[in-house]
This record gives C-alpha cells, sequence and structure tokens, in this order.
C-alpha cells in the first residue's frame, strides 16, 4: 500500500502511558518510539487532573489528550481541546429547558442499556453517540450535577433494583449518591471531542476504548484493541476488596460488563498479548475470526545473560508493581519457608507501591514473620538487566497475569525464573522455567529451594529460556506484527459508512 502521509493512529490508555509505569506502558513506549514512520497522538485517561509524564515520548507522538476522570474542576479545565469561549458558550446554553428536552431522553435510554443485562450494543453505540453530541455543546458539570439527571438515575436503579428476589435489601439514599457520584466520572471520557484518525487503537477493553467505539461509529475509523490482561476478570478479583457496598459492586460489574462487550462487539480486530485471554473474549461474543495473538517482545540486544559477580548470598528477585494482583504476600510467605533451610537468603522485591494498604500488609507480613534481614524491598530500578542477571532465582507470584514483559526480559537474560501458572505465563515460559499454582505459597517455596540447591539446572534453564526469546518473543517481531497490522487494517477500511454505523 502506498501512502504520501504517514499511518495516524489514536491510542487510548487507561492509568497508564506516558502517567504511570508498568506492563502495559512499557508495550506503548515501545510501539511508539520503535515505529517512527507512523504518527500516534495519545488519548490518557487518568485518575486526576494532574499527573506527570514519566516517559521521554518519541517524536512521532503528536499529541497527549489526557481525561481526568476524577478531580473537583469543571472538566473543560483539564483540558485545552476547548477555548474558553467554546466553554462559556456551552455553560450558557445549558439551561433547565435544554437538559429536560434534549439530555433527559437520551440519559433515560442510555441507563436503560447500561442496567440491561442483555444489551443491544448497535442501540448502546448509537445511544453513546447522541451523549457524545450533547456534551459537546452542552456543559458537562451543568447537567449532570442537574436534578433531572438525578431523578432518571434514582428512578432507572430502583425500577431494576425492584426485580430482584424479595429478600434483597432496598439501597440506601447514601448508596444511590456512591453510584450518581461514579457515574458523573465514569462518564467524563464522553465530554472530549473525538479526534480523526487512520485507526483507532485501544489498549484495554475499557473506558478508555469509548472514544475508539465513538470513532469507529461517527467516522468509519477501523478500530483495534489490545487486551494485555483481561479487565474484566481483574475487575471481578479487585473490586470486592475495593468496593463493599454490595449494591454499588452489583452496579459496577453492570456498567463494566457493558463497556467491555461494547468495545468487543465494535472492535474491527482484538489483539489478545496471549492465546489465553482469547478463551475470555471468545467466551463474550468475539468470533475467531476477529481475534489475533500479537506476543509482546524485547530486545534481546538490551537484555543479555552476561557474567556477574556473585554476593555470596542465596539470592530470589521479583519485579513488579507492589499490588494485590502481583502476589508479592504469598513470596514473603514463601521466604518464611524457605529461611530455615538458607541462613544466607536474600529476597529482593523491585517495583513501586501501587496499593498503599497492600504495601502495609507487605511490611507487616516481614516483620511478623521475621524476615527484617533477608526480605527487602528495593523500589524501582532503571536497571532491570542487572536485577536478572544478578538474581540466582527470579520469582513471579501473580495471581494474575497477561503476558509479563519482566518474565521475558528475566528469560532473555538467561534467569532461572519459578513463577505461577496464571494468563500467558505458560505460553512464554513453556518448559524454560519451573510452574507452580497461584496462591501456593508452599510449592513456590519449594520450586525455589530445588533451583537454589542446583545450579546446573538453573543454568540449563537459564539457557533454554533465552532461545526461546530469540526464537519467538523478540522486539522486532513484535513490531513488525503490529506495523503490518495497521496497514492491512487501514487497506480493508470501507470507503463509505455502514448505514449501522452511520451517526
Amino acid at each position: 500500500m502506498s501512502r504520501q502521509e504517514p499511518i495516524s493512529v489514536l491510542l487510548t490508555t487507561e492509568g497508564t502511558y506516558p502517567f504511570y509505569t508498568g506492563g502495559v506502558s512499557t508495550w506503548c513506549h515501545r510501539l511508539t518510539h520503535e515505529l517512527p514512520n507512523i504518527d500516534f497522538t495519545v488519548l490518557a485517561v487518568v485518575t486526576n487532573p494532574s499527573p506527570q509524564s514519566k516517559y521521554e515520548l518519541a517524536p512521532n507522538v503528536r499529541d497527549v489528550i489526557k481525561v481526568p476522570q476524577w478531580g473537583l474542576l469543571q472538566p473543560a479545565e483539564y483540558s485545552c481541546h476547548q477555548p474558553p469561549s467554546v466553554v462559556l458558550r456551552n455553560l450558557w446554553n445549558t439551561t433547565p429547558q435544554v437538559i429536560a428536552t434534549h439530555f433527559k431522553p437520551i440519559f433515560e435510554r442510555f441507563l436503560v442499556l447500561l442496567l440491561s443485562s442483555n444489551c443491544d450494543k448497535e442501540d448502546l453505540g448509537q445511544v453513546l453517540i447522541k451523549l457524545h453530541s450533547y456534551f459537546q455543546w452542552f456543559d458537562y458539570q451543568k447537567t449532570m450535577n442537574s436534578m433531572d439527571a438525578w431523578n432518571v438515575l434514582q428512578y432507572a436503579l430502583r425500577a431494576v433494583w425492584a426485580c430482584r428476589p424479595p429478600p434483597t435489601e432496598q439501597p440506601t439514599l447514601e448508596e444511590v449518591k456512591q453510584v450518581y457520584r461514579l457515574l458523573y466520572h465514569l462518564l467524563m471520557v464522553l465530554h472530549f471531542p473525538i479526534p480523526r484518525p487512520d485507526i483507532a487503537h485501544s489498549s484495554a477493553a475499557s473506558f478508555c476504548g469509548l472514544p475508539c467505539v465513538l470513532a469507529k461509529l461517527a467516522n468509519g475509523t477501523p478500530y483495534m484493541l489490545t487486551e494485555h490482561g483481561v479487565y474484566l476478570r481483574e475487575q471481578y478479583l479487585n473490586l470486592p476488596r475495593q468496593v463493599k457496598s454490595f449494591f454499588v459492586r452489583w452496579f459496577l460489574y453492570r456498567v463494566i460488563e457493558n463497556v467491555v462487550e461494547l468495545n468487543y462487539y465494535f472492535a474491527d480486530l482484538v489483539v489478545p498479548v496471549c492465546a489465553y485471554n482469547s478463551r475470555w473474549e471468545k467466551h463474550l461474543g468475539v468470533p475467531q475470526s476477529r481475534i489475533k495473538v500479537i506476543f509482546n517482545g524485547v530486545d534481546p540486544e538490551k537484555f543479555y545473560p552476561y557474567k556477574q559477580e556473585k554476593s555470596g548470598r542465596a539470592r530470589v528477585s521479583s519485579v513488579g508493581l507492589i499490588y494485590p494482583l502481583k502476589g508479592q504476600l504469598d513470596l514473603i510467605d514463601a521466604a518464611a519457608m524457605l529461611r530455615p533451610q538458607f541462613d544466607n537468603l536474600d529476597v529482593r522485591f523491585y517495583g513501586t507501591p501501587a496499593d498503599r494498604e497492600y504495601f502495609d500488609s507487605c511490611m507487616g507480613k516481614v516483620a511478623e514473620s521475621g524476615l527484617h534481614d533477608c526480605v527487602t524491598f528495593a523500589g524501582s530500578t532503571s536497571e532491570p538487566w542487572k536485577v536478572y542477571n544478578d538474581a540466582d532465582v527470579m520469582a513471579f507470584p501473580s495471581i494474575s497475569e497477561a503476558f509479563p514483559y519482566a518474565l521475558l526480559e528475566a528469560m532473555s537474560c538467561g534467569a532461572a525464573i519459578v513463577a505461577t501458572d496464571v494468563g500467558g505465563v505458560r505460553e512464554a515460559l513453556g518448559d524454560c522455567g519451573l510452574l507452580v499454582p497461584a496462591r501456593t505459597p508452599e510449592a513456590m517455596a519449594g520450586a525455589i529451594s530445588f533451583l537454589l540447591n542446583n545450579a546446573a539446572e538453573r543454568e540449563r534453564l537459564g539457557q533454554m529460556a533465552r532461545a526461546r526469546v530469540l526464537k519467538h518473543f523478540t522486539e522486532e517481531q513484535f513490531l513488525n506484527s503490529y506495523e503490518s497490522t495497521y496497514c492491512k487494517l487501514l487497506s480493508s477500511r470501507p470507503q463509505q459508512l455502514l448505514p449501522a454505523y452511520s451517526s
């Protein structure tokens, strides 16, 4: 395909690039930096209005649109996408009559679909287009804080809840207010204009995918969806710990399920980073013909094995954000079991705390188990290859994973690896390391003990892991796959909008 202009891609993220570190951000950074012939606009859904970029952006990243979901200011103040004259015009135009006449009927239909257990995705997409169009001409904050919006939401929630079995307790006013606040923030992305790229590419099947859905519906833009972790599965795991109210959790599950399925429904191509993810996608209605696995890849010239003088201690290292799904508490329990066997045990955690409560729990368990002299939280590292080469064993105790970069990097460095058998870890590691069930510290301790006592096996597995990366998981393979997929998507773009997608 010949083009005079470079392909333009809208890359949408949520809680990741370029304002937060982690595996998804690493993926975004490499994609944008190593495909210089493609122009990227990054639309980043963030938690608050003032995060600072953690990465140096590539020259071909033409713009970064920041979409804060939380904050106390007028949404228009978070971004430069609207001049003050437009903000004031929208504010003055948003009268009670406008809200009642134009917004209320759309919002009513939106909530009926959103709270439905069998939502028509075509209908929901068209309603989202109408909501988005409304918010380009009228004020988001004034509308969403109106009495009409409150009454419509309250009625819709109580109508759906009334259909539950009689013993179910009615939600309190405080719970309804909490749902109202959550919806206000979750829909913030609808306030922002839709860019007009050649391709829309979301890094998650979540709220950051809604601009891609809207771009497809409004402009016929091909939509490509990359799944790292399975967003829906992660919410099932996280929400019970984060949200105490059963009613609020029910609401969030219903909203998230429909948002995820909406992304799957409208994506022209769903690109999981491992085959494990595709099982969820197929279960939720994505046909095999629209699924293409593209594995993550690493640079073997940056991550390579080299001789390093050992400290004389039995070093076990782990790399990852300090977060419940990363399973650090289980590795601390394993360390307590290993301590009687290895007087020289040295367990090191590299990564920043992404969950302060969980980090405090980890520190508390270290103190409770008397492991202060052998367990260290070393913070983040700018030289992970040194961590991989310095460790006798690399441990990955995650409860949930996709296709982790840290695992591939450790493999490329020839590390001896013990990992939990979750997500795409088995696909990455193959028979080049030891796999144990998640949430089983005893099994992890046994596997680590075996490797610490067997230098020859550590060497053998490390060599096999390096060879496996060179064959299957190099950065060159990863980049070539995405570039060719972009070109294929663009070449198959319809010349005119399909009737179902016309706005």
